[in-house]
């Protein structure tokens, strides 16, 4: 269960916090807000009470003005996030970071204690092992950490409907090795790069937490003070608002699914959701109806033979002859087993026989790997053929599949509605630089996002960050010499850059999300 705000961190020192909000480029003070976002809610006023289901263009042109005009506040929210990567299950201190902006911005009355870590062991990077959820170590210091680090914020009437946007909160195990920004050359690098050694925000979620806090102060604007009331919105209904851990593996989704985050009072109707793709030129914002993103498993199967002297393998039963075979009889579940219309993917990442002598046939293999398709039944499919093509390939040479284990939270699909589809691609269109949407292909990539799919109609966007395909920072310069940073290199990796300059889209594109969804349930209730 979630858990009213409270101080999650008395028993920590907060200095670091405190200097690390002097940083925070606010926008404006708290006396200049009303005059600065009146034309923001004039637009969203005029929009919600025309009886149209389309806008004359203020409120698009509205959103985008407003959304460029708090850059620098995304830039150094973004920055100092980047500097603390945690990963999943241990985001305490990115959990402070957004609460305590929350709170700077007026918002005191969020709910904290998401996503707990129901399962005892998870990966640490600082140990390189798998270790117990209750002994943990986040940037040199020692934690209790089960998880439960989720911010959920509501704006808005409290009442029906309800629609959701989520932002993810986990880094990834990696050293940072990402050049820094041209602004930053010749300055500290602590100033830019993870504090955390050996962790990074390496897939884009510093950024996509920007973004919706930046929504949040942008649709926090809009409130009307009310001295009965204690506040009112231009928009019907509720906007719920979550910072979800434990993307990248721990199936956070699925937590705060568990904990109610989509039935709680409102209900929720819609869910959206966002990615940065450095595959997608700058400007571009991708999506498509049906499989957006694939289902995901994870395997780890162990062969056991008989180990011996590698000079008399007939006395044997070599468990490395028989993974090398399995490594090729499992391609033919994708190949054969499946009808070639449909799309997986079986690989192989890792196979351990121990660190025995040259001359030493183990006794036994662990094959690990992953396995992807873009349905629930086509994952399903592969799952039990992998088994049998491992206990078969066992025993064709004489061995046995001694155990074998897949991931406790598999990824289901993440699927766009149809029904959304169309509003969608329209806010999509709003806020890219082409005035449309960019169709995609379904990717082999996975996202617990899929948790939330399952449960309400969603839609899951590609924000492009690969630069203008022109000459730009995605496509030429080092970082190193020339002051240009790549932004077009692939997720999780090391030298992974982000084109700040995408940070305003994805404010625009939640909040044309946001109220255009509302107006669209709110004149459905109507009818």
């Amino acid at each position: 269960m979630a858990e009213e705000k409270k101080d999650d961190d008395h028993h920590h020192n907060n200095d670091w916090l405190d200097e690390e909000m002097k940083s925070i480029q606010w926008p404006i003070t708290k006396s200049e807000q009303i005059d600065s976002t009146s034309l923001l809610k004039q637009a969203a006023q005029s929009f919600f009470s025309s009886a149209s289901a389309t806008d004359d263009g203020t409120l698009q042109s509205s959103i985008r003005d407003h959304s460029a005009s708090i850059e620098p506040f995304l830039i150094s929210i973004r920055r100092v996030l980047h500097r603390y990567p945690e990963l999943m299950y241990q985001e305490r201190m990115t959990s402070q970071i957004v609460q305590r902006v929350l709170t700077d911005m007026g918002i005191t009355d969020f709910t904290v204690g998401w996503a707990k870590n129901i399962h005892s062991k998870y990966y640490d990077a600082a140990t390189g092992k798998v270790i117990e959820s209750s002994s943990t170590t986040n940037g040199g210091e020692e934690t209790n950490d089960g998880g439960g680090h989720g911010i959920v914020v509501d704006i808005g009437s409290g009442q029906e409907p309800c629609i959701l946007l989520r932002a993810d909160m986990d880094a990834l195990p990696i050293v940072e090795e990402t050049p820094l920004p041209p602004d930053q050359q010749g300055q500290d690098s602590a100033k830019f790069h993870s504090n955390h050694h050996g962790k990074m925000h390496a897939c884009g979620h510093d950024a996509h937490m920007t973004m919706l806090v930046g929504a949040t102060y942008l649709i926090k604007s809009l409130e009307e003070e009310q001295v009965n009331t204690g506040g009112n919105f231009p928009f019907p209904g509720t906007i719920r608002i979550i910072f979800q851990p434990a993307e990248e593996g721990g199936a956070g989704a699925k937590r705060m699914r568990e904990e109610g985050v989509l039935t709680n009072f409102p209900p929720v109707k819609y869910a959206f959701g966002m990615h940065v793709w450095p595959t997608l030129l700058s400007g571009q914002v991708g999506v498509r109806s049906g499989a957006m993103l694939a289902a995901q498993d994870n395997f780890t199967l162990v062969l056991s033979g008989v180990g011996g002297h590698a000079a008399f393998p007939h006395l044997c039963r070599d468990p490395v002859v028989a993974s090398a075979a399995f490594v090729m009889n499992v391609q033919t579940l994708v190949s054969r087993g499946m009808n070639p219309l449909e799309s997986g993917v079986v690989s192989v990442t890792h196979i351990d026989t121990g660190d025995g002598a040259h001359n030493v046939i183990p006794a036994k293999a662990t094959i690990r790997g992953t396995i992807r398709a873009l349905s629930d039944d086509a994952l399903s499919q592969l799952r039990e053929g992998l088994v049998h093509v491992a206990t078969k390939t066992a025993e064709a040479h004489g061995l046995s599949l001694a155990s074998t284990e897949f991931a406790k939270d598999s990824y289901p699909a993440t699927m766009n509605d149809d029904g959304l589809f169309p509003l969608a691609s329209k806010c999509a269109g709003l806020v890219s630089d082409t005035g449309k949407h960019t169709p995609v292909d379904p990717t082999m990539g996975a996202e617990d996002f899929g948790y939330l799919a399952q449960g309400v109609p969603a839609a899951f966007f590609f924000l492009g960050q690969g630069g203008d395909g022109q000459g730009d920072a995605a496509t030429s310069g080092c970082g190193k010499c020339c002051g240009r940073v790549p932004t077009n290199l692939g997720l999780h990796h090391p030298e992974f850059n982000l084109d700040e300059k995408v940070l305003k889209r994805g404010v625009a594109l939640f909040l044309n999300l946001a109220l255009r969804s509302l107006k669209e349930l709110s004149e459905e209730g109507e009818d």
